[in-house]
């Protein structure tokens, strides 16, 4: 797998229960870091990505198997001006090929 980051947020259910959940991401200087939504992502290590972009989705999966069910394991992190701001399902509307495991928006 290599080095990877980590960010931990909240999901709802359909039943309005709050699950704590944990997603594995490379992106940024990936060296286990942690992350929440709202955190500002590191750079000058060993950094996958360039720092400066406007708007990224990144792939992500979730770490938790005992996760809330139908919530899909193939997420997208959405990183704004180098700033952590959302975690959601992966719809298939990005597409990662090779070894890319992001895509710059803007």
């Amino acid at each position: 797998m290599g080095a990877f980051n980590v960010i931990i947020f909240e999901h709802h259910d359909t039943a309005g229960r709050m699950w704590t959940l944990r997603a594995q991401f490379k992106y940024g200087d990936t060296w286990q870091y942690e992350y929440r939504i709202g955190d500002e992502l590191r750079w000058g290590g060993n950094d996958i990505g360039r720092m400066g972009h406007q708007r990224v989705a990144v792939d992500a999966i979730l770490e938790n198997d005992d996760g809330p069910p139908g919530l899909e394991e193939d997420l997208i992190v959405t990183i704004d001006n180098n700033i952590l701001v959302s975690v959601e399902p992966n719809t298939g509307a990005f597409q990662f090929v090779g070894n890319d495991s992001f895509v710059v928006l803007d």
